[in-house]
């Protein structure tokens, strides 16, 4: 990417970085988006004179690399954000029509979660872990895995907490969420413990709650990934999943245990309920219905096989 690029996305994120209102992680979410937009379309082309035939040429040139839909899509989507930012601040004369870029359609799959089984043994895996001899590695992870779980807070969050951000007294973490919108999450016991339990075994003065084992940085979402997957085979769990799934866990087992659907709301951070209704409704009526359908009761009226035990 040519230094007039790099220059201007960091002008772009500058003000949002000093109110707070984009976590870090986010925002290197959008250099990298960035990084593979120019790389694809030419490091010599300017923010100036994008156009919508750039946008075209990247969609076109992505498929031929058999990228899939969602990727080509959170790409635009950062782009289109990068310029909002520097026409917000009059850093770019660029008036490329925002609204007009098209994106790939997205087919929206079911919310892929955990039943209460499977969170038991994902959890139970950590824990014999744990069990074999503590080590900080294995307690910082039970760590995240549990608030993530308790919470429902997106993995990308959830990194991006510092210690001061935890009151105590309260149970609080005051974080911010996904579009810059502020809100709390609240601490069940298991949290505490264990959260608790991690920072006792620390011995730096990092400010981040989840710092990588050496102490001197933030723990990073890839190496977390790296040591889940650890986990996510020794649960023995057949699924596919990853740690966003402990999101949709959260949501989807709180709907199921009648918990109230605007609450879940919240504690996601969705912006309306419609969002947190397309997303959850659908997994907890499903799951619902299969039960029902597995009833002996319901279906006596088709004669029992001899053969089938």
């Amino acid at each position: 990417m040519n230094p007039n690029n790099k220059r201007l996305i960091e002008e772009a994120f500058r003000k949002v970085r000093l109110s707070g209102k984009l976590a870090d992680s986010s925002i290197i979410k959008y250099r990298d988006s960035a990084n593979k937009f120019f790389a694809v379309i030419g490091n010599d082309i300017s923010i100036d004179i994008l156009t919508a035939r750039h946008f075209e040429n990247f969609i076109l040139k992505m498929k031929d690399n058999n990228a899939s839909n969602s990727r080509i899509a959170n790409v635009i989507s950062a782009l289109k954000r990068i310029i909002h930012e520097l026409r917000s601040n009059n850093l770019t004369k660029n008036h490329i029509d925002l609204e007009s870029i098209i994106k790939p359609k997205i087919i929206k799959k079911s919310v892929n979660y955990l039943t209460e089984e499977e969170v038991k043994k994902l959890v139970g895996a950590i824990e014999n872990d744990i069990e074999n001899g503590i080590e900080i590695r294995k307690v910082r992870m039970m760590s995240l895995v549990t608030l993530l779980l308790q919470t429902g807070a997106r993995i990308g969050e959830a990194l991006s907490i510092n210690k001061d951000d935890i009151d105590w007294n309260s149970n609080e973490v005051a974080i911010i969420g996904k579009g810059g919108k502020p809100r709390d999450l609240f601490l069940r016991k298991e949290s505490r413990y264990w959260i608790k339990k991690y920072l006792s075994m620390r011995n730096d003065d990092n400010r981040a709650l989840f710092v990588a084992l050496s102490g001197k940085s933030r723990w990073q979402q890839t190496d977390v990934g790296r040591s889940f997957r650890r986990y996510r085979y020794q649960s023995g769990i057949k699924q596919k999943f990853t740690l966003h799934t402990l999101r949709h866990t959260c949501a989807t087992q709180l709907l199921l245990k009648s918990f109230p659907i605007n609450a879940i709301q919240e504690i996601l951070g969705h912006s309306d309920l419609e969002t947190t209704t397309k997303y959850y409704l659908g997994a907890a009526k499903k799951d619902r219905l299969k039960k029902l359908v597995l009833k002996d009761e319901y279906f006596d009226f088709i004669p029992k096989s001899k053969i089938v035990n």
